[in-house]
């Protein structure tokens, strides 16, 4: 492929553009329930799609009947600060609340909390607290996912859910969680997007699939032209198993790599390598391990 300068320009842009997204530790409960996983890695539904705006004050008031207001309208709930979104759109403010009716059981609402411990410009301290709530009793199911917005030099863009189809067998449903981060280098892009997988069990909800890592993008360049981008999108699928009842997951990986270099008239070139590749994963009797290659680096 050939470019002009300021089309290679683009390109780099593009590629930082696209880039989507730390911790996943200390979950208070550990469960993964043997399931059978079908559906795409792809987001069902993101961040700027938010469906408690109007309500979120009230939700956050019956889920932490303790908190209370501050001077700046956010919430204070034991040391941490609670932000309720403003409106439907919630791109560009990782640490408001946001919520999605969940479409394989419309009576509940998922619900991400962002507790947010420290603020600054340099880093932030803070969990996630992830609700259920049922519309037909007002129970409220939850998990505290402990420091899943903290961050520093590469800071969360977003939070979203992901109600892509994730069935178990027979007839039961995860919901997915996507923390995506950036970084603030244009001459060293990064970004990332990571995701887990939960289900109810009981009064509580249990992880189902301990973070994997669905999209990565990173590269180094002059800012100019010359440099090398990588880009990778991982997609989840069932398959069946081949020792056990529970199904396996396949995961596709789509890997692209781009060299740019300035030519003798000084136009930059792109060259693109594209790779496929997959990787299984087994139910242990305990829940599907990620292979360590496919798993956020801390």
């Amino acid at each position: 492929m050939r470019l002009t300068g300021g089309a290679g320009q683009r390109v780099a842009w593009l590629v930082l553009q696209r880039m989507n997204m730390k911790r996943f530790s200390n979950v208070r409960t550990l469960f993964f329930a043997p399931i059978v996983l079908i559906g795409l890695g792809g987001p069902a539904a993101l961040a700027g799609q938010n469906e408690c705006a109007g309500r979120a004050a009230d939700i956050i008031r019956r889920a932490y009947p303790s908190a209370t207001d501050a001077d700046d309208g956010t919430l204070l709930f034991e040391g941490a600060t609670i932000t309720l979104p403003k409106d439907d759109n919630v791109d560009g403010v990782p640490h408001a609340v946001i919520c999605r009716v969940w479409p394989a059981q419309p009576q509940l609402m998922l619900i991400a909390v962002p507790l947010m411990i420290e603020q600054s410009d340099s880093e932030n301290e803070g969990d996630i607290e992830l609700l259920v709530v049922d519309s037909t009793n007002l129970q409220i199911k939850r998990l505290r996912l402990d420091g899943l917005m903290s961050d520093d030099a590469v800071r969360v863009r977003s939070v979203a859910f992901d109600t892509a189809r994730y069935r178990f067998a027979p007839g039961r449903t995860a919901f997915g969680l996507r923390v995506s981060l950036e970084g603030s280098s244009r001459a060293n892009p990064f970004g990332e997007t990571t995701l887990w997988l939960f289900s109810i069990e009981g009064d509580g909800l249990k992880p189902v699939l301990d973070n994997i890592v669905v999209g990565e993008s990173h590269g180094e360049w002059d800012t100019v032209c010359a440099g090398e981008f990588s880009e990778t999108t991982r997609t989840l699928s069932m398959v069946p198993s081949a020792k056990a009842a529970v199904a396996d997951i396949v995961v596709t990986e789509k890997t692209t790599t781009s060299v740019n270099t300035v030519g003798t008239d000084n136009s930059c070139n792109s060259e693109d390598k594209t790779t496929i590749d997959k990787h299984r994963l087994q139910y242990d009797g305990s829940g599907y391990g990620v292979l360590k290659d496919l798993k956020r680096v801390e």
